[in-house]
């Protein structure tokens, strides 16, 4: 019964990222696309200065995805999540996994 939960669960996760992959936008036109990876879901920079860099490395499912998040212009990495606040995505970045804040709003282009 455990493996079917287990399961159960995956496949739901599954199927409610799609509403998060594919291209974003930052507000200061930097192009992100997110992606399945071998953490579920990877949030790579797709243009500009730190094009091909990833910055978050996430499971879960909407409206937050935990895990991993990467500033690329210094190589470091955070506890943190992507999060679906309406139409926007917001990459968020935590310190000592309590003091969390929003770094980044992303938009679908």
């Amino acid at each position: 019964m455990p493996v079917a939960l287990l399961l159960f669960l995956s496949a739901g996760a599954a199927k409610a990222s799609p509403k998060v992959l594919g291209p974003w936008v930052a507000d200061d036109g930097t192009q992100i696309r997110i992606a399945r990876c071998a953490a579920g879901l990877c949030a790579t920079i797709a243009s500009g200065r730190f094009k091909g860099e990833n910055v978050a490395a996430v499971s879960g499912a909407p409206p937050e995805f935990k895990g991993r998040v990467r500033d690329p212009r210094n190589d470091t990495s955070y506890d943190g999540a992507l999060r679906l606040n309406g139409a926007r995505l917001e990459l968020r970045g935590c310190l000592a996994k309590v003091f969390c804040r929003t770094v980044q709003s992303w938009r679908r282009p």
